[in-house]
């Protein structure tokens, strides 16, 4: 396994301001030279969530090892939050993609098939991406190449998405916004168009912290785009609830909600190998 950190500020030749973060762990395969044969990837980004607050561990490199077993390349992206507000976070989530576009031969991942995975308000920030694409933020950092920053297919784990009191996880839009901008601008489900692209959303009943209804509104939203999208939503299980095993619960014995759960991830798989995310040989 190749890891690697990189400072995507740095990278791209972005002075900082108030921003300390912005970094991009990889988790790469490398290349098996008995094999005689070059092998290309598909990838993921991965945005932990945390309220933007924090970055979530257990949202960040179990993940990562989950979807390198899969087949993926995996790419954590760690961005900065409170007292940090917009534009970092959209802006460092933008360079994360692109920086993973601009090498993907150099990697040996296949450009136009990189996912992007969101937790929570990571599920919020990769919404951004996915959908605001064109962000002015953005515009001002990639021009008439911000295209390159939307995602080929999104999986929106137990995401945040409506900026509407009824549903909202208000300290996400809080930090998120910051003053700077006004939340109903980056209310998610008001932002499906039909250019986006697929995805693949999945929530729990019993969560109390972020309700299932923002999955829902946002599955709904692709619907109405007409945006090829899954959804599913278990009937039991909390949130936070990551890749559902010992690696990121604390309770010993892991209780058998997390085994009920836990499917999200094959059926994620499926949903992208059926967009053409397959390990291929050259």
């Amino acid at each position: 396994m190749i890891t690697e950190k990189t400072d995507l500020f740095q990278y791209f030749g972005v002075p900082r301001k108030k921003e300390k973060a912005g970094f991009l762990v990889s988790y790469r395969h490398g290349q098996m030279d008995e094999l005689r044969v070059k092998t290309l990837r598909p990838a993921v980004l991965i945005i932990p969530g945390g309220a933007y607050a924090m970055n979530s561990e257990r949202e960040a490199e179990p993940v990562a090892l989950e979807f390198m077993v899969r087949g993926f390349d995996a790419f954590v992206l760690y961005y900065d939050v409170a007292p940090v507000h917009y534009p970092a976070q959209i802006e460092e989530a933008a360079m994360a993609m692109t920086y993973i576009r601009k090498n993907a031969e150099k990697f040996g991942i296949f450009a136009d098939k990189i996912a992007a995975l969101g937790f929570s308000a990571g599920g919020h920030l990769l919404g951004c991406i996915s959908c605001l694409w064109d962000d002015p933020a953005v515009k001002a950092l990639f021009g008439e190449n911000c295209g390159r920053v939307r995602p080929d297919a999104s999986v929106f784990c137990y995401p945040v998405v409506s900026c509407d009191e009824k549903i909202r996880h208000g300290d996400s839009f809080a930090n998120f916004c910051g003053g700077a901008v006004d939340a109903r601008d980056y209310s998610i489900e008001e932002k499906v168009r039909p250019s986006c692209s697929p995805a693949f959303i999945w929530a729990n009943t019993a969560d109390n912290c972020v309700p299932a209804q923002n999955a829902l509104r946002l599955y709904g939203a692709y619907l109405n785009a007409g945006v090829p999208a899954e959804l599913h939503v278990f009937r039991e299980g909390w949130h936070g609830m990551s890749v559902c095993n010992e690696e990121v619960v604390a309770e010993r014995p892991v209780q058998p909600v997390c085994a009920y759960s836990r499917p999200w991830l094959g059926l994620c798989e499926t949903f992208l190998k059926t967009l053409g995310f397959t390990v291929r040989s050259v």
